[in-house]
């Protein structure tokens, strides 16, 4: 249901085993000059915010869902990312250009799942053989991104069920297709060739960081695991985490699993750091994607578009580039807004999980505990994702022992 259409892709198979993957993103910087009053309201914001039902976007929406919004036949001024890769989806050479894109087809990741699972209805025999290709290299770059240390979290997601008069009834398991993943893989590697571009001239950006989980996480997170009778190495690496992931995999303990590694990892952020992102196992990391509910891809933009015209062969090569202290501030207002933004959204979703839930008193639901303290237990239900405290008073009449080292109430 989304109208603000930021990113299209393409696939040219070079016919010596290789492949070029275009990713093609809607250039916003075109129709934004730094320092303008479009561009300052959209500093201030930083992000759209997306509520259930409606959007308070970053740009007005004749931009966001007009003029930059990619529609199917119209032809919008781009920025494009082509990479090119190996049958094993490691990559051989990337280059990018301000292109002019006109969307061949517009598919939702339902019509496209339906397509891969071979119910094409309708759809041309070219968007299919596409789509096909698009699947199996996005299966390559997956396997050899987890390899390389990726971490991928298994952990639930549910659409809430609105009627007709905007009221939630109902929940849904979201949808986790792997169209979503062939979607993602592509905008992972695309933001990923912007960051080592920029890195190699040298130029200070507004990175994406992830840093490493701290010591006393490790610490917390293994006594929770043993909890559940699993072994934490000493060393709590990317590849330790993934062993975890694997050994959990499909038994009752993974969604407790996959969200104790979720909080024992920090926050990722925006700040010109030389750091990379731990989770997706990158040295080098930008936000290039989606400009239209981005400030920092903004930022990210402008610099490439001074590359490709020529203007930025150094950190010194663009006047307007802004300085390390100006990156950091930016990078502080950035990670704030996206973090109020996030509050807002989750505040109001549960809301309205609790207005439906009001009228579920009384009933009996399955939870799943997510932690332990000396005053009760953190207990989550996993067909509404919202979770609370059950105070050991509340619970029945009985004398409970709590074991706050091992996870346990007895």
């Amino acid at each position: 249901d989304a109208r603000d259409f930021d990113d299209a892709i393409s696939l040219t198979n070079n016919g010596d085993g290789t492949v070029e993957l275009g990713v093609h993103i809607a250039d916003v910087s075109h129709f934004i000059p730094p320092g303008s009053a479009l561009d300052r309201e959209a500093k201030e914001r930083s992000t759209s915010v997306y509520f259930p039902r409606f959007v308070i976007p970053m740009l007005p929406e004749v931009l966001s869902n007009g003029v930059c919004s990619l529609q199917e036949k119209q032809p919008r001024l781009t920025k494009s990312a082509f990479i090119t890769y190996d049958r094993k989806g490691v990559v051989k050479k990337q280059r990018f250009a301000n292109t002019i894109l006109r969307s061949a087809k517009r598919l939702t990741y339902k019509q496209a799942t339906a397509i891969l699972e071979g119910r094409p209805g309708r759809t041309s025999k070219k968007v299919v053989a596409l789509l096909h290709d698009l699947e199996s290299l996005a299966k390559a770059i997956r396997k050899r991104r987890i390899k390389e240390g990726m971490l991928v979290l298994e952990l639930p997601e549910i659409d809430l069920v609105f009627n007709d008069e905007d009221y939630v009834v109902g929940t849904k398991p979201a949808d986790t297709s792997f169209s979503h993943t062939i979607i993602e893989m592509f905008m992972v590697e695309a933001n990923e060739a912007v960051g080592r571009l920029l890195a190699g001239l040298g130029v200070p950006n507004l990175r994406r960081i992830h840093p490493e989980p701290d010591a006393s996480a490790g610490e917390s997170l293994g006594k929770f695991l043993g909890a559940l009778g699993i072994k934490v190495p000493t060393k709590l690496d990317r590849f330790a985490m993934q062993s975890i992931l694997k050994k959990v995999k499909g038994k009752p303990a993974s969604f407790a699993a996959n969200l104790a590694l979720l909080r024992s990892m920090q926050q990722a952020e925006y700040s010109p750091k030389l750091i990379g992102h731990f989770a997706l196992a990158s040295e080098h990391y930008v936000h290039f994607t989606s400009p239209i509910r981005r400030y920092p891809d903004l930022t990210i933009h402008r610099l490439l578009d001074a590359y490709l015209k020529g203007r930025l062969s150094s950190a010194k090569g663009i006047a307007s580039a802004p300085s390390m202290t100006e990156l950091r501030d930016l990078g502080v207002q950035c990670s704030r807004n996206e973090r109020r933004a996030e509050a807002a959204e989750r505040e109001l979703r549960l809301v309205k999980i609790l207005r439906l839930l009001e009228q579920r008193l009384g009933d009996t639901i399955e939870g799943i505990v997510t932690g332990v303290t000396n005053f009760g237990i953190y207990v989550q239900l996993p067909e509404f994702l919202v979770d609370g405290l059950l105070r050991l008073k509340e619970l029945s009449d009985d004398w409970w022992e709590v074991d706050t080292k091992h996870g346990c109430v007895m």
